[in-house]
């Protein structure tokens, strides 16, 4: 429903100013910020990252996991020979690694999330401020996210050129932090 609002927005503001301007040209963009994502290092640099840390926990979640269904087969195989308290102590037991695996697996995605969060937000501000200083540099009257747009023509998509920029921007910034670095690692000898 949001996404439906947002279109009949787009359509009827593209109207307006389209019909008010006369004539004048109206310049009009269109981005998709997931495939500049998708291709900008940074973002991917950063999903791997985050996936190393998926999983690490998926493999510690499995260990837990295993553990568990190592105490279920031990009580069902000696169920008819223990007594009712070796009984109970064994499914205790079951009930703590259950209690454990959930925690892991809570705690786990909570780091996840906090992670992707520390992560991707400097790079969607980044993306942010670029559309925006391409969108002034260009004179672009208006700038769209692709999915607000139920049909556009092709011409008016810059995600490319985002992506280009995007990833253009980051190389200039990378020789800058390295400089900036080796004065500081030969003053530390």
């Amino acid at each position: 429903m949001k996404k439906f609002v947002l279109v009949i927005f787009s359509i009827t503001l593209f109207s307006l100013m389209a019909g008010s301007i006369g004539t004048e040209t109206f310049k009009f963009g269109i981005v998709d910020p997931n495939r500049v994502l998708l291709n900008y290092q940074k973002a991917i640099e950063a999903d791997k990252i985050l996936k190393k840390a998926q999983k690490r926990l998926e493999e510690k979640l499995d260990v837990v996991g295993e553990e568990i269904r190592t105490l279920q087969e031990r009580k069902e195989k000696a169920e008819l020979f223990e007594s009712e308290e070796q009984i109970n102590e064994s499914e205790n037991k079951i009930q703590q690694k259950q209690i454990e695996y959930q925690r892991e697996l809570n705690e786990g995605r909570q780091a996840l999330m906090e992670k992707n969060q520390e992560l991707m937000t400097p790079i969607y501000k980044e993306l942010e401020v670029l559309i925006i200083k391409v969108g002034k540099e260009e004179n672009y009257d208006l700038i769209i996210d692709k999915q607000a747009a139920l049909y556009f023509n092709e011409k008016y998509d810059l995600t490319e050129k985002l992506i280009k920029l995007i990833n253009a921007d980051a190389q200039k910034a990378e020789p800058e932090k390295e400089d900036t670095e080796k004065p500081q690692t030969k003053d530390a000898k």
